[in-house]
């Protein structure tokens, strides 16, 4: 595989390691536009797979580079940007201009994506007994951007249509009590954790509790590689901008056909 990284932080490192040491060429490692000079994309030789972990604010910006430089698949792990319908129009119209996919996910982790489809099956188990009140907290390094994560953003709007007793999901952050209809998202930012998610249900006798805790990157960028490998190798489960929990879930049912 011959790959392009927009976004030189710590998966961007990462993530280059992991190529490098399975053989795989780095003809491009840039960071953010304007922050360190950059080659012309003319003359970057040509890339099998862009992965583009960079910031929201850089997301188009490098998603227009990488094209230029000849990539067809994207692997994009940046976030903060899926709520803004004009970033989503503007990334989809870039692709379909030139015939590329970009599997997009708030986070790589193949174990996020199966927790999240086991709180969803949670939520539809206990959703109709109102004693248990759900709750969906995450903890990240003080230094992530974004609060709450997008994985945990994704958890709580997959599981909000399995619970009757809540109409929305938000983040805690007033210091009055939250709304009986509202379920609630805490975000912790300390330390140098890599991440932690817990989804609960609380009723007066009992907790029950998921739990999935990232001991270091190593889980996030096997997903990312796992997607570009998966990008080179087709079938894909649709064209343009593939979700990585449906491209998850296409290989999980090709494994039990």
């Amino acid at each position: 595989m011959r790959a392009l990284i927009t976004g030189t932080g710590n998966m961007g490192r990462a993530i280059r390691a992991a190529l490098e040491a399975r053989g795989d060429e780095v003809v491009g490692f840039v960071g953010r536009p304007g922050t360190t000079p950059r080659r012309d994309a003319s003359t970057v030789a040509h890339a099998d797979v862009a992965f583009e972990f960079s910031h929201a604010s850089s997301l188009l910006e490098n998603v227009d580079y990488a094209l230029a430089a000849g990539a067809r698949s994207l692997v994009i792990g940046t976030t903060g940007w899926q709520s803004d319908a004009e970033t989503t129009a503007r990334l989809t119209d870039a692709l379909g201009r030139h015939d590329a996919n970009a599997v997009v996910a708030p986070t790589f982790s193949l174990g996020a994506v199966l927790f999240t489809e086991l709180a969803v099956e949670a939520a539809r188990l206990l959703g109709p007994f109102r004693d248990y009140d759900p709750y969906v907290f995450e903890w990240h390094r003080r230094t992530k951007a974004d609060r709450p994560s997008g994985t945990a953003l994704a958890i709580a709007e997959r599981m909000l249509p399995h619970l009757p007793s809540k109409r929305r999901a938000r983040l805690a952050m007033s210091q009055a009590a939250p709304d009986p209809d509202t379920l609630e998202v805490v975000a912790l930012r300390a330390g140098s954790s890599p991440g932690m998610h817990v989804v609960g249900f609380d009723a007066p006798g009992e907790t029950v509790e998921l739990r999935i805790t990232a001991r270091d990157r190593s889980a996030y960028v096997a997903g990312a590689l796992f997607a570009a490998d998966a990008l080179i190798a087709g079938p894909l489960p649709c064209n343009g901008l593939i979700p990585f929990d449906e491209l998850v879930r296409s290989r999980t049912k090709g494994n039990n056909r």
